[in-house]
This record gives C-alpha cells, structure tokens and sequence, in this order.
C-alpha cells in the first residue's frame, strides 16, 4: 500500500534481473484486466529477453516464449518488440527476421512470416504498431543506413517500404491511417552543468502530421511540442508530457490548437487508458510520485510513489501504463536494486475523487 495515499501496490515480479512491461504507448493488459504482459530475461551476459504473463494480482507467472542463445539486436533496449491484439488472446512478436504470434494462455507460438530478404541483414525491427485494418502492420526498423518504416499485409504477403519523410509515431485506430513525427531523430548525449550526462536528440523533428495507411500527408496536426506522447486511448487524439521547460501534458485533437490539459510538477512519460478517459504520467525534476490525470476535466492527483532511481537510463523510469478502464497502473522501479515490475490497483472512489477536484495537488489547466 502506498503510505501517502493508501493506494494498493502489487510487486508482480522479483527474480534477480532485469523485468520490464511492455511499451506503455499501447494497451498490455487483457480487458478484463486479469492478466498483462512483460519481458525478463535470465542472470547471465547477453541473455535473451522472453515474454512472461502474469496475473495482476501477481500469481500465475507462466513464460511465453524461448527466444534462445543471445539477446535481441533490435527491440526497445534488447527486448523484442511485442504488441497484445486488442482482443487480449495473441501478443504479436518480432523477433530477429521473422514475425510470429504468441497464445497468451498457452504460449503456442504460430510463424506468420518471414522477413528475410525484406529487411536487410544489418537492420532490426525496433518497434511494431497494429493497424486498425486486420492483418496489417507496420515495423520501425534501424540499421547502419538509416531508417525504414515497412506496412506487412500478412493476408496477402505484401510488404511496402513507405516514404514519408519522419518517424511512425502510431496507427490511428478509428480509421487506416497513420500519425508521423516529420523529420529525423539522431540519438546523442550531451553534458549537464553538474558534468552528468543526457541523452538528446540533435535531428530536427518539426511537425506531427496525420497521413494515410501509406504515408502520404493528409493534414498537419501540430508542431512537435512532446517530450514524450501517446494516443488518447482508442481515439484520434494525441496526449503528452511538454519539451521542457513547459510543465504540462498537451492534448492535441484534430483540427484544433494543442491544449494544456494539466499543469504543475514536470509530467514525464505518459499512458493513456484506452477509453480515454484517464492518463498517468510520471514526474522528475523533482520526482513527485505517479500522477492520475482525469482527461475530461483536466483534475489530477498524486496516485503513488514509483520508488524509481529516475536515473537517466530507461530501466529507473517508471513509464506507467493504464488497463483500458484506468483500473490498474502498471509501472517499473527499481526500489529494490533491480527493475521489477509493480501495479497499482485504482480504485473507483479514487478516481471519483480526482474527477471531482477533490484531492489536493491540481486542478484543470
């Protein structure tokens, strides 16, 4: 329980090494909220990542998949990029060339296809993104030469490479089209005036467009004011955590101006449940705990401490993510020296509080 708001948390993993859910920009959890997903890997150099499920009460661990020898080149730090269909019963795979399915009850693995001669040798899938037309999918891959973005039709085997000038930020779910940041990301790091060191990006990202299943440009949405972003849940909206020094999560709609939907401590990463309804969004500079956000009225609250290093490398942020009704916040820390992943159970008469204003930390922007 959290001592500051009573909030129940739930330790879901505890094995000696590194665990990590899956990317909080999309729903990882079943919808009836029983089971979510994650990947771990083994105690030696260069293990592979594997997916594991687990109860959200924490019992019931079960491991997926058995990548083998070494870890994933690709992924998202190591671990092979993954996505849970929204019907909760399959997490589609990525792993090295080849595309598979995996049954989240029983672990069945099913190969859907083959990537070999369609992605170059040197390059990886870095991450996946599920449309809302069935059987398509889009892979983000990187390599030496740059940066591709693939449309995998796997009904009728057909792969595109699309030209659009920027990064897939994610799949529109209401309708076949895609949201893309234009123009480039090169990773580097950077010093502080303490002589600690940043991670930036010194490409030049300018605008958020919404485009077509093939990447040509509909209509511009907004500049490229997120530090880090998501869809509004199952809705064509997009919500994120302001460039500093801004101190608000925007939420931009289409066809109108970017809105500062809550302002106060530095909101982090954020995840949106996908009703829409809720975001949670962690903190830094200084680290006030995980806030709950009410997206109708702006109202937000502080739902728990993550306990989290917040140091700038990716396993000691805590990257929350909602169940599709906001019930349940899933989150990493490393509290305990080791990246584990927890849970936090939201409570309806909590989340009755924040939308009413009634809990103490802020109020609609």
């Amino acid at each position: 329980m959290d001592p500051g708001t009573g909030i129940g948390v739930t330790q879901l993993t505890s094995y000696p090494t590194p665990a990590a859910h899956l990317l909080y920009d999309w729903p990882s959890v079943t919808p009836d909220n029983r089971i979510l997903l994650f990947s771990q890997r083994e105690a030696r150099r260069d293990a592979p990542w594997d997916l594991f499920r687990v109860d959200s009460d924490g019992l019931n661990l079960f491991q997926l998949t058995e990548h083998g020898d070494r870890a994933e080149r690709g992924g998202y730090y190591g671990r092979p990029a993954a996505r849970l269909t929204l019907d909760g019963k399959r997490v589609m795979v990525a792993r090295g060339h080849q595309l598979v399915s995996v049954d989240v009850e029983t672990g069945d693995v099913e190969e859907l296809f083959s990537l070999n001669g369609v992605v170059p040798g040197e390059f990886a899938v870095g991450s996946m993104h599920l449309s809302s037309v069935d059987d398509v999918i889009y892979l983000a891959c990187a390599g030496p030469g740059g940066r591709e973005t693939l449309r995998v039709d796997l009904g009728s085997e057909e792969v595109l490479r699309l030209e659009m000038d920027g990064m897939l930020s994610c799949c529109d779910p209401t309708g076949p089209r895609l949201v893309v940041s234009m123009g480039t990301v090169e990773w580097d790091t950077a010093l502080r005036e303490d002589g600690s060191r940043i991670i930036i990006n010194r490409g030049d990202l300018r605008e958020r467009w919404l485009t077509d299943e093939f990447g040509e440009r509909i209509e511009r949405l907004c500049p490229e004011i997120f530090a880090h972003s998501t869809l509004l849940g199952c809705r064509l909206a997009v919500q994120g955590c302001g460039l500093p020094p801004e101190r608000c999560i925007w939420l931009v709609e289409r066809g109108e101006e970017p809105q500062r939907l809550a302002e106060g401590p530095y909101f982090w990463h954020s995840g949106a449940s996908w009703d829409g309804e809720w975001i949670a969004a962690d903190t830094n500079w200084p680290n006030e705990g995980i806030q709950l956000v009410h997206v109708p009225t702006g109202n937000y609250s502080t739902l728990c401490q993550s306990g989290a290093s917040q140091d700038h490398y990716e396993f000691g942020h805590p990257h929350p993510l909602l169940s599709r009704d906001g019930g349940l916040c899933v989150f990493r820390s490393d509290r305990t020296g080791v990246p584990q992943i927890y849970v936090a159970h939201v409570t309806e008469d909590f989340k009755r509080m924040v939308a009413g204003g009634e809990l103490a930390e802020g109020g609609g922007a």
